[in-house]
């Protein structure tokens, strides 16, 4: 330990105050502060008077001879420590790395900031040793049985780390009790674990089951994953159905425009805004069902890798077995919802709903008309009021007329206040988006109704 302090001093020493590395090149100033030539040469351009030089340390003013830095007389002292220091420095971490120290991995036995690095391991009392620490450790009658094995096999992973039981520090936690999930050691099974009121297994055995239900989560997650994005592009192609169907009803609306005057522009754009809000309403409700898929897959995923990484540390006495299991319950729970699936049936039905859309073309006797919007409807299985045929679904705007016929071929004027193809705000609310009511799976029974904007 003196020679680690002595090192960690001399390091102090040799060190440039500029750049806070091992001194290069000390060139040593007039007030005796020694710095890297470099550093100086630095230190110098940035100067406006460039005959002088102030020291960093102390502020003392010193002439620069000749006006070069590497005029100053260089510290042949600290020249020759820093030297010899560096040249220890490289043959110990070729040493420690030769005899298997761990990378990065301090010993954690050693005390103060300059801790050698680790080199062995030992599992009973869960330390990271270096030689000199190792040769303290083995002094001591008690730890003659203790299992020491070298730091580099603990990193390339030939050797799994231990740990220390905390009710008993002289023995290895090697059982798992399922019960209570606590990590426990051979002792512990004649105290409060015993075998035959707690359900007990061996530490290697519980990784091995966890690694084989990580396994199975993994496939089930795969299988899951295909299967969302399978029906994802089952949305997608109604999707593009919805559009395709949408810009070729707008194509007739255009053909139409083309055949008449100038005068139909307005009417023209009536005609493009209904259109258009139908075809946008169908669309968001199928883009709303792929985001509802990716968003289902990134959830499971987060839960996946958080399981994952559960797993990998399985090991450490800081993950608590509890939270592992109940990432594990999460993952689970998520892999059984079956929420989704429910959506592939209204992507048809909305797909549908586009397909229904038609545009009739006005008759050639009217110069001044391009035609209509007109929705495929069925007659609904639900009874209705009076004579029969009428709807709240469909309902007039301040300036459009609605009308609805009915089995009897009566022509019926609702008395309610709002419709053209925009959607209602209970609509949206259930997630049907326009015409929700009056599309509530309706059956075929023969006769054809339509609702048309005049």
């Amino acid at each position: 330990m003196h020679n680690m302090a002595t090192a960690k001093q001399l390091s102090d020493s040799l060190q440039c105050p500029i750049c806070q590395d091992l001194l290069s090149k000390p060139k040593l100033l007039p007030c005796s502060h020694s710095f890297c030539e470099s550093c100086l040469n630095q230190l110098h351009s940035i100067r406006k008077f460039p005959v002088n030089i102030s020291c960093p340390v102390c502020r003392e003013v010193a002439h620069v001879p000749g006006n070069k830095v590497s005029n100053f007389p260089t510290n042949q002292i600290a020249k020759s420590l820093a030297e010899d220091f560096k040249k220890k420095s490289d043959a110990k971490a070729r040493r420690d790395k030769r005899h298997g120290a761990f990378s990065g991995q301090s010993c954690t036995v050693c005390d103060g900031d300059d801790r050698d690095r680790a080199t062995f391991y030992c599992q009973n009392c869960s330390e990271f040793l270096c030689d000199h620490c190792l040769q303290q450790h083995k002094k001591y009658k008690r730890n003659t049985l203790h299992e020491v094995v070298k730091a580099r096999d603990i990193q390339t992973g030939i050797v799994k780390m231990q740990f220390a039981c905390p009710e008993h520090p002289q023995e290895l936690q090697q059982f798992v009790c399922i019960t209570c999930l606590d990590r426990i050691c051979c002792r512990c099974l004649e105290g409060n674990h015993r075998a035959d009121e707690h359900e007990i297994i061996g530490m290697t055995d519980y990784k091995e089951s966890q690694q084989q239900t990580l396994q199975l989560l993994r496939q089930r997650t795969e299988q899951k994953s295909v299967d969302i994005q399978n029906r994802s592009s089952f949305v997608k192609e109604k999707l593009r159905i919805v559009k395709n169907t949408i810009r070729q009803r707008k194509q007739d609306i255009e053909k139409s425009y083309d055949v008449s005057a100038k005068k139909l522009r307005m009417r023209k754009k009536e005609l493009l805004d209904e259109c258009n809000a139908y075809g946008n309403t169908l669309c968001h409700e199928l883009e709303d069902m792929i985001e509802c898929h990716n968003d289902f897959l990134e959830i499971m995923s987060d839960k996946t890798t958080l399981v994952n990484e559960g797993v990998k540390r399985l090991h450490k006495p800081d993950l608590s077995l509890s939270e592992h299991g109940a990432q594990i319950d999460g993952l689970e729970t998520i892999l059984q919802r079956e929420a989704v699936s429910s959506l592939l049936p209204e992507s048809t039905y909305i797909a549908h709903r586009a397909e229904l859309l038609t545009f009739h073309r006005a008759a050639t006797t009217n110069a001044l008309d391009l035609g209509r919007l007109h929705v495929k409807e069925y007659e609904l299985e639900e009874e209705t009021e009076g004579t029969g045929g009428e709807t709240t679904c469909l309902t007039p705007t301040e300036d459009t007329k609605v009308r609805f016929v009915s089995k009897n071929e009566q022509i019926k004027w609702p008395s309610v206040q709002s419709l053209s193809l925009q959607p209602r705000a209970s609509d949206r609310a259930h997630g049907y988006g326009i015409f929700a009511d009056f599309f509530r799976r309706p059956k075929r029974r023969g006769t054809e109704k339509s609702v048309a904007v005049e």
